[in-house]
């Protein structure tokens, strides 16, 4: 069994979800013992698995205790055919119950599943404008929609543990999670509307690198709270990123020096830092054809 800083037992939430059906995989084969949670069981055999409502914290608690650290990936990922009110009350409640058990059980470590959705071009129903490309952890969050807002009060909640308690508490921002299959069916419809990839600055990123994040996010020396995105190196168009930006952005003027191409609008220099993280997979490499 590996242990690294201490970890070995790890709950993960939603692991019945697009995410937790890389993360779990992860952590097997890195010597993790997991236990798996969701509200419904994985489609693959799982060999540890618990049935629970995570709005419920007595349920929270039970599955929590003996754990060590937790990977909170579940959520309503979405603000789309689900009532407002409903995503973020499920959203903040769940993470709240997560990371209050892990406090008060003596849980190492927090690994929250957050989103580029809490920078507010996701689901905006007002066109916003970046300040600076590539967008980092210093641009401002101004979500618009209640999934986005959700997420920005589970990066507070989980510093506010940190800061309570002093456990570490990861907010991994992840842009839209890609499977391979995606690289073949689902990006070629994007390059037919490239209007549809503002939302999100046109970024993705791999499930198994989504995955080896929330690994490393468990095994880095990093105390307190910390928030990172985690997106592939390049954009998912056929079109060079500036050049879409320019298209949909005019006024934008602020331009890393040296940045261009077809490089990611999302910059992750802060989780290669901390966590030694760097993207291994793009769709150009493995697409068909």
């Amino acid at each position: 069994m590996i242990v690294r800083w201490g970890v070995s037992r790890v709950i993960v939430t939603g692991c019945s979800g697009k995410l937790g059906r890389f993360v779990v995989p992860e952590l097997q084969a890195n010597g993790y013992e997991v236990l798996g949670i969701d509200r419904q069981r994985p489609a693959e055999s799982a060999p540890s698995f618990m049935q629970l409502d995570l709005t419920d914290l007595g349920q929270v608690y039970g599955a929590l205790k003996g754990a060590e650290a937790v990977v909170h990936l579940a959520a309503i990922a979405a603000p789309l055919g689900v009532p407002p009110e409903l995503v973020f009350r499920n959203n903040v409640m769940s993470t709240f119950n997560v990371c209050e058990a892990a406090a008060t059980l003596g849980l190492k470590r927090v690994v929250f599943a957050s989103t580029d959705s809490t920078l507010g071009f996701p689901y905006a129903s007002r066109c916003l404008l970046p300040e600076y490309v590539p967008v980092d952890e210093e641009h401002p969050l101004r979500p618009q929609d209640p999934y986005g807002l959700s997420k920005v009060v589970g990066e507070e909640t989980c510093r506010s543990i940190s800061r309570r308690t002093g456990i570490t508490a990861l907010a991994l921002r992840f842009t839209y999670i890609a499977a391979s299959s995606d690289y073949g069916e689902r990006f070629p419809r994007f390059w037919e509307d490239d209007r549809r990839g503002p939302r999100n600055l046109w970024c993705y990123v791999d499930g198994r690198d989504a995955a080896r994040a929330c690994r490393l996010a468990l095994e880095a020396p990093v105390e307190g709270f910390e928030a990172l995105y985690i997106a592939a190196a390049d954009s998912y168009m056929n079109v060079p990123t500036r050049e879409l930006l320019e298209r949909e952005y005019p006024e934008l003027s602020d331009y890393a020096p040296g940045w261009g191409g077809f490089g990611s609008a999302l910059s992750c220099a802060k989780a290669e830092r901390l966590l030694g993280w760097r993207p291994e997979h793009s769709w150009r490499d493995e697409a068909p054809g």
